[in-house]
């Protein structure tokens, strides 16, 4: 697994020779690109996982809160034109030219794209910028759902009874487990597959969006993973799990891993594959009170 820093980029380009077997692994580049629910401590055990599953990887992550800079938010992003599958965690980002473009070239080269938890509001332009829109149309047009709102409880897991037999849903055994992330209300783009759903409780209110008004109600059921092809035709693996305490959950790590090997076109593990997880702490904010 590589991780690209700043003092690392040196380094990296000066050694662009690439081995034979690693050519045959597929290449998949984490994004991340907030701290919001500790992304930087869940995305590199993930990464280390994948490399054990015969993949190589690499993490790209600049320093400091990168939703407060404006300028080498992203080091090394470039290395998005050698991936075979781009997992994004990102989150109200504002991106200069440089570190934008290779994002779109990789968007309209047709690869496939996961999205975790934020990426559905990755951006947070200005409204007089010309990548005003893309605050929206990331979620909406490369993942499948813009940004709606997020309850204020626990989520209540269901597995979708008619998906079962999805790729991604391949030896899940669970059907109904409880993730500690609140549940992010979605806006499903037509050919969106729905995968596993949640519900959560929060606050009745109305939301006046770009795309139109909501009505939220005290009691709320979400898709929460789906699959889909975007406009550009890249496979996409969009959730709204990714808060740290799933990664405890193996029905949810499982879905993780089969959603890069649909996405990658790789044989998915068997049941008798074992799976990680991991017991890690949110840092970023404290935990809910019960």
């Amino acid at each position: 697994m590589k991780h690209i820093f700043p003092f690392l980029l040196a380094v990296l380009v000066a050694v662009p020779v690439v081995a034979a077997e690693s050519r045959d692994r597929p290449h998949v580049v984490f994004v991340i690109g907030t701290l919001h629910y500790s992304p930087e401590l869940t995305m590199p055990v993930f990464a280390e996982e994948l490399e054990r599953l015969g993949f190589r990887t690499t993490v790209v992550m600049g320093e400091g809160n990168p939703e407060k800079k404006t300028e080498d938010v992203l080091p090394g992003i470039e290395v998005l034109k050698d991936a075979d599958l781009a997992i994004f965690f990102m989150r109200f980002l504002k991106l200069p030219d440089d570190e934008w473009q290779p994002i779109e070239d990789y968007l309209k080269s047709g690869k496939p794209v996961i999205g975790l938890r934020t990426a559905n509001h990755s951006f947070k332009y200005p409204a007089d910028h010309p990548r005003f829109d893309w605050n929206d149309d990331f979620g909406r047009r490369a993942l499948g759902t813009p940004y709606i709102v997020h309850q204020q409880s626990e989520t209540d897991i269901s597995i979708v009874e008619n998906a079962k037999t999805h790729p991604i849903l391949t030896h899940v055994e669970k059907t109904e487990w409880v993730s500690e992330g609140t549940l992010y209300l979605a806006k499903l783009e037509e050919g969106c597959v729905p995968l596993v759903t949640g519900r959560g409780t929060g606050r009745e209110r109305l939301l006046k969006k770009r795309f139109g008004e909501i009505q939220v109600k005290k009691d709320e059921t979400a898709v929460v993973g789906w699959a889909w092809e975007n406009e550009w035709g890249g496979k996409v693996f969009g959730t709204s799990f990714g808060h740290p305490g799933d990664f405890a959950e193996e029905s949810f790590t499982r879905m993780l891993v089969n959603g890069v090997c649909w996405a990658t076109g790789r044989p998915l593990p068997d049941a008798k594959e074992k799976i990680s997880t991991w017991e890690i702490e949110r840092v970023d904010k404290k935990p809910r009170k019960k």
